[in-house]
């Protein structure tokens, strides 16, 4: 009996891709490889601290990969390792198959003034020298002739259209500017590898996407290696695979769909096509690792009816109503519209029930920014929490005693004024009356204060 399989065009194209790459990168070899890296710092001592432990990566030519996790994670400790900055307190440092504990001094120079150009995020530009010269400094120990080097300096600053700027100071630039002079610097040697520590973490959001953009066309057109190290997920698209890091260990490597290293890169800030729901989720919850994923995805399969899709089609149509850009009952009709059109495929009870929900709620915080314009008394702030405590009665079912209003009064006054947490207004609704609290239902306690919680951050953006 012989066996039959059936393809889709599609199925072998994607195939034939993920063949190529194989080959790809079996065919060369890696620039950068790490083997069970270690950094610890007062090593013996009270305050030890591993900074890194047990890290195995491989990066090859033209890729572009992060390093991506929170503040002290790591990250920055094993570009700086990887740069020769720091040494390693075990394992191994590779770099174009060589082993680093046995490079030279003048290997190390090379290492670091050819191989290597590196972006910091507060720019470390020489503020007493002129742009030009700040792009021309790094030149002066490969021994390059000043004319040469001017004339790449120029040429770099033409690139990256502030060419007129190259007599000014590097203060009179802006921060974009600036980093785009560190940027020129750093490939000013022509290094094969360049590293980014966090070098959109100052900028503004404008100037941050052109220094994104022009890292991308670094890594697309001039075939650069892109080490990027950030905590920030909107930039994970740009990567051709990325390093999630927590507690000084990579916790997974993800990769981008881009077909091979150096290939068409996505547009920016334009999600790749995940492999499955957990990745999506990753994408998500970028700090969870993946036991904690797989938790949430069954936790919410459970309490959720909608989709993971339709769950980021709701949350758009959300963006769209509070930013004004749809009506309430444009947000109702891109509701219920029907999935396979674009909208998020709710019944028609369902979006009414949503979009009147919402829709009070904005009308509540309409009600409370008007009311909180004029706080003058205490009367008047007084009037603002009865409004408050009005709105989170609404669906509560029971009676309250005249003490518990007043109680309930007094809580609320204080969470909206900064007096007591949102932990603690929790704890003061469920604690008995005779006990100070409000004496609610545990459960109506969580509701009430999620509640009030909703209203107060959408007051916040309103007022921002």
């Amino acid at each position: 009996m012989k066996l039959k399989f059936h393809f889709t065009r599609k199925q072998m194209a994607e195939a034939f891709v993920s063949l190529i790459h194989f080959v790809y990168n079996i065919a060369m070899d890696s620039l950068i490889k790490t083997e069970n890296l270690k950094v610890i710092y007062n090593r013996g001592k009270d305050n030890e601290f591993v900074a890194l432990n047990g890290i195995d990566i491989e990066i090859f030519p033209e890729e572009y990969i992060i390093f991506f996790g929170p503040s002290g994670c790591g990250k920055s400790t094993l570009l700086y390792t990887i740069l020769g900055l720091q040494p390693p307190s075990e394992g191994k440092v590779f770099i174009n198959g060589r082993d680093t504990a046995e490079f030279t001094e003048r290997d190390k120079n090379e290492q670091t003034s050819k191989f290597f150009g590196i972006i910091f995020q507060n720019f470390n530009l020489i503020y007493s020298l002129n742009v030009l010269d700040n792009i021309t400094l790094p030149e002066v120990f490969i021994d390059k002739p000043l004319k040469q080097r001017k004339e790449v300096a120029f040429a770099l600053l033409k690139r990256f259209g502030i060419e007129t700027r190259a007599a000014n100071l590097p203060g009179a630039l802006s921060g974009g500017q600036q980093q785009r002079v560190a940027i020129s610097r750093a490939l000013a040697n022509d290094p094969k590898v360049l590293l980014a520590d966090e070098p959109v973490g100052n900028l503004d959001s404008e100037s941050a996407g052109v220094v994104m953009n022009t890292l991308r066309d670094i890594n697309r057109d001039d075939k650069k290696t892109i080490i990027l190290v950030t905590h920030d997920p909107s930039y994970l698209s740009f990567a051709d695979r990325i390093y999630y890091f927590k507690d000084a260990k990579i916790e997974r490597m993800v990769k981008n769909r881009r077909g091979v290293p150096g290939g068409e890169p996505l547009k920016p800030g334009q999600a790749y096509e995940p492999v499955n729901e957990l990745e999506k989720l990753a994408r998500v919850h970028a700090y969870m690792n993946v036991p904690q994923l797989k938790a949430w995805s069954l936790t919410n399969y459970l309490i959720q009816e909608l989709t993971l899709n339709q769950t980021e089609r709701l949350e758009r149509a959300m963006e769209n109503l509070l930013a004004g850009k749809n009506s309430e009952h444009e947000f109702f009709e891109f509701l219920n519209k029907p999935y396979s059109e674009g909208g998020v495929g709710l019944y028609k009870t369902t979006a009414v029930h949503y979009t009147v929900m919402i829709g009070r709620i904005l009308r509540e915080v309409k009600l409370f920014v008007e009311n909180a314009k004029i706080l003058d008394t205490r009367e008047q702030k007084e009037k603002l929490v009865a409004l408050l405590k009005e709105f989170l009665l609404e669906e509560y079912k029971g009676e309250l005693k005249p003490a518990q209003m007043e109680r309930l009064q007094k809580v609320i006054y204080n969470r909206v004024f900064g007096v007591s947490t949102i932990d603690e207004f929790n704890r003061f609704l469920d604690w008995p009356l005779a006990d100070g609290g409000v004496g609610l239902n545990i459960m109506t306690a969580e509701r009430m204060a999620e509640k009030l919680e909703i209203i107060l951050a959408q007051v916040y953006q309103a007022q921002k």
